[in-house]
């Protein structure tokens, strides 16, 4: 059995078109020597250890660590890229005209059931200013009550807000709630951001052992650059889809990220090693949720930039 394993490596480590991993590069003695490794190694050359703090070295010294932070950096830049559209959706939404107001004006559409069912979650006022008329399927609002009637003498003056069962002034500046062609839209694009990680993820698998880690993740970073930076130009819905789509390949660096661990690391520490790198690089998806909106886009509206500009200049950033 250990000749037939033998037998196998070297067959695969004279392959020209394959990646090597460093279990292909001649240890025995006699054989040309390998530089001395920053961390504890095996027979196979992987890492025992996992040093979180030991990062110099060039490349032939410490390949463990440098591959480590490599893939963790990387998947987590790319999950900050995948994600960057969400927190700027209902800007982006209100971009393309498609919010529930924007396609139907409040003062000419007032029994629209977004409308009917609305509450501002920061001020908690209803858009039905006296309650509706169906807690669950609403066809309108309860209408003004006699003594309100009688406290703004609506009977004579009805300009007073208090005298219209509708209040337009709490609905956002994008109504997008269950039921508008705005969140299915929203809902839509999302579904194709994970399918497209779904198939590219499949692809990797052969790509990995042909080209190695450093090349595809360089691959995979640069095209969803390409794409983040083409979201500035979204109009419409089929191209923002079709962008969420696109930008949706980020997310296959987890695999990249796994398996450029597994490569350098032994079965002793190789768990801990995945996991960590994961766990961090998936931070990206949360930390973007701030970045985006906090650091870039609200900055650029209190410059003076309207926030279509501002969503669109916070991508290229």
């Amino acid at each position: 059995e250990a000749y037939l394993a033998q037998a196998v490596l070297a067959e695969w480590c004279q392959h020209p078109g394959r990646f090597l991993p460093y279990t292909c590069f001649p240890s025995i003695e006699g054989s040309a020597a390998m530089p001395e490794f920053r961390c504890a190694v095996n027979e196979n050359n992987k890492s025992t250890e996992l040093p979180l703090l030991r990062i110099g070295g060039t490349v032939q010294q410490n390949p463990h660590m440098r591959a480590f932070w490599s893939s963790t950096i990387s998947f987590f830049l790319a999950f900050l890229g995948w994600f960057a559209l969400a927190p700027l959706s209902l800007d982006v939404a209100f971009s393309m005209e498609i919010c529930e107001n924007q396609k139907f004006p409040p003062s000419e559409f007032p029994l629209r059931k977004p409308y009917l069912k609305f509450k501002n979650l920061k001020s908690e006022k209803l858009y039905c200013r006296y309650g509706k008329n169906d807690a669950d399927e609403p066809t309108d609002c309860e209408p003004v009550p006699a003594e309100k009637e009688a406290e703004f003498n609506c009977a004579v003056d009805n300009s007073a807000p208090e005298c219209s069962p509708y209040d337009p002034t709490v609905l956002t500046r994008c109504v997008c709630t269950a039921g508008t062609d705005c969140r299915s839209v929203l809902g839509n694009a999302g579904i194709a951001s994970v399918a497209s990680t779904i198939f590219v993820r499949v692809a990797l698998g052969t790509l990995l052992e042909r080209f190695g880690p450093t090349n595809v993740q360089c691959g995979l970073m640069t095209l969803a650059a390409v794409w983040v930076a083409l979201a500035t130009a979204i109009t419409a819905p089929w191209n923002f889809i079709l962008i969420r789509f696109l930008i949706g390949m980020a997310g296959a660096t987890f695999v990249t990220n796994q398996f450029w661990c597994s490569l350098m690391f032994a079965p002793n520490v190789v768990g801990t090693a995945n996991a960590t790198a994961a766990g961090w690089g998936n931070l990206g998806g949360g930390v973007t949720q701030i970045f985006m909106v906090v650091v870039l886009f609200q900055p650029f509206k209190e410059a003076g930039l309207e926030p279509d500009t501002a969503w669109r200049v916070s991508l290229i950033f």
